[in-house]
């Protein structure tokens, strides 16, 4: 049997004209930054030499950079299949790179770290929205010391260059920075409760009374991370 004869007939072979459902945007951001054992798309930007404003265009496009995985692919060894998809067998080949390449790039090792490590889903307040921004990877003690002890699911909020730990239980409002929301729009605040019962935001030495029937208290900021 010929070769054109046995594909033609392989019903894998049937839609190779199409383009598969390749990951792309944010998704494959993550991947990439998990593999690499990063911490931003930051250093992500400038491990694989591109802009944060490409990066953000993978974003915003949903873009699959398919020439770049290949050189991911051929420099490490990590599977195609799980570059592009996330699917497959990864444990055993993350670590290890392609001979051919061995003096052009340096191995991405296993980490020898002993200490237990998480991730933060950190979010952004975009046009009144809370956004996924990215996962930060950090020490397990960290993470527990910041975040409020026995509340593993506060919100992570970057302001700025830092991140505001809010605890979501804390949903009346009594004096501190708080994560609130009017009509479905999220900002940040200091709300205070004053003696005539009622609850202000306090701005620029003015404060204004809150409308609890459209206002929402969604947590209190009560640890920050801070950039130095």
């Amino acid at each position: 049997m010929s070769g054109y004869v046995k594909y033609k007939h392989d019903q894998r072979f049937k839609n190779l004209d199409k383009p598969f459902d390749y990951d792309g945007g944010k998704d494959l951001i993550d991947r990439l930054i998990n593999l690499f054992e990063l911490r931003s798309r930051v250093e992500l930007g400038g491990l694989l030499g591109v802009t944060p404003g490409t990066i953000s265009t993978w974003t915003t496009r949903n873009t699959t950079p398919h020439e770049l995985l290949i050189r991911i692919h051929l420099l490490t060894g990590w599977p195609m299949e799980y570059l592009c998809f996330g699917t497959g067998e990864l444990t055993g080949l993350k670590g290890t790179t392609n001979s051919h390449f061995s003096e052009q790039v340096n191995e991405v090792a296993e980490s020898t770290l002993t200490y237990e490590r998480g991730v933060l889903q950190v979010y952004t307040i975009d046009n009144g929205h809370l956004s996924p921004y990215e996962k930060v990877e950090a020490t397990s003690n960290l993470i527990n010391h910041f975040q409020p002890k026995g509340h593993k699911d506060c919100i992570v909020v970057k302001r700025h260059e830092n991140l505001l730990f809010v605890d979501s239980t804390q949903t009346e409002a009594n004096q501190g920075t708080y994560l609130f929301k009017v009509n479905e729009n999220h900002q940040l605040g200091e709300l205070r409760l004053l003696p005539d019962g009622k609850v202000y935001l306090l701005e620029d030495n003015e404060r204004f009374p809150i409308d609890t029937q459209v206002t929402e208290v969604v947590g209190k900021v009560v640890s920050v991370l801070k950039k130095t």
